[in-house]
């Protein structure tokens, strides 16, 4: 049960990460916005995996 809940935790926390970096491609003018499209898909990746693992925790019991 804990595990469960620490992934579901850790999703929530890699998407808002991922939304505040959308956030700076909009906004930022000094920066490149390909730095911050790479780290957004980079957060949305891992909460990906995150989900794949928590699904199979869930398909187990």
């Amino acid at each position: 049960m804990t595990r469960k809940k620490r992934l579901m935790k850790q999703i929530d926390g890699l998407m808002k990460q991922a939304e505040k970096h959308k956030e700076k491609i909009e906004t930022e003018k000094d920066t490149t916005p390909t730095y911050w499209a790479g780290e957004k898909e980079r957060y949305e990746r891992q909460a990906e995996e995150r989900a794949e693992i928590l699904k199979k925790l869930k398909g187990k019991r």
